[in-house]
């Protein structure tokens, strides 16, 4: 295997057997080598193959820049978010080993920035919230430096971005605070209060997560659901006049008409928490 070039003392670029880039790192892996030189495969610790070459040569660019140990970081990330089911994008790898060298490089400045949608994050987005704290141990664990609660909302809003195919935190922003105005309309207009902890809540907030996102978009889903969204209509008709508020609402503020197969899905995620709620 041999060096394609050097990005820093320990991080290299060399090919897989179909000849695709890939990132190589290990103490001392590029410490006085060259292009076409063969690499040590004793120094060679971690290996990163990302799909899209944008995102291959960005990650080298970063790496270039920043020390390889917060990519490990971002990649225990990524690892642990894929585990956990989540649809997560290379492009995760890229965005985070930077966010993270940026906030060890504030919190070194004496610069704390509080993250003012932290309720929100830890609320709505349970599992990368959770992901969050990991990454914040794992840097503890590396450098020394606690970055606490506030920047492991900032990292999940880092993974929910891959997870709606954005890399921007202000999206997720929009997108939260949309599941938020839903949630208070269901809320008030049943005159209940959720069981957070229930399936069925978190199934509501997962549906929510991407038809927030689709809204934000004007992507309007599709599935030709028609007779049976009828039929569910007729039979549910108290939870129906929420599925009516959330579309007056998202119509008068966002211009976005929700489509029959979204007021469909909406139906039966508000049904089963009103059937929760009675039993």
């Amino acid at each position: 295997m041999k060096i394609l070039r050097v990005l820093n003392t320990n991080a290299v670029v060399s090919t897989d057997p179909h000849g695709q880039e890939i990132i190589i790192t290990g103490a001392g892996i590029g410490f006085k080598k060259k292009k076409g030189e063969e690499l040590d495969k004793s120094l060679v610790e971690k290996i990163y193959c990302l799909k899209s070459r944008e995102d291959n040569y960005r990650l080298q660019e970063v790496i270039r820049e920043i020390s390889e140990k917060y990519l490990e970081i971002a990649g225990k990330v990524v690892a642990s978010a894929r585990e956990a089911g989540l649809k997560i994008r290379d492009a995760l790898y890229v965005t985070l080993t930077d966010h993270i060298n940026s906030a060890v490089e504030r919190y070194q400045s004496g610069i704390s920035l509080k993250n003012m949608m932290r309720h929100e994050i830890r609320k709505f987005y349970p599992q990368e919230y959770k992901l969050g704290q990991k990454a914040i141990g794992w840097i503890e664990n590396m450098t020394g430096i606690d970055l606490g609660d506030d920047e492991a909302a900032f990292i999940a809003m880092h993974i929910i971005s891959s997870e709606f195919e954005t890399n921007e935190v202000s999206d997720v922003q929009k997108i939260t605070g949309l599941m938020n105005a839903i949630i208070k309309i269901v809320k008030m207009h049943f005159k209940i209060e959720f069981n957070e902890d229930s399936v069925s809540y978190q199934r509501f907030l997962t549906h929510l997560k991407f038809f927030s996102a689709r809204v934000m978009d004007g992507e309007v889903y599709q599935d030709s659901m028609e007779e049976i969204y009828r039929a569910m209509v007729a039979q549910n008709r108290r939870a129906y006049t929420g599925v009516e508020k959330v579309d007056q609402f998202i119509r008068k503020q966002y211009g976005y008409k929700l489509s029959i197969d979204e007021e469909l899905y909406l139906l039966i995620h508000i049904k089963r928490i009103l059937d929760e709620q009675q039993s």
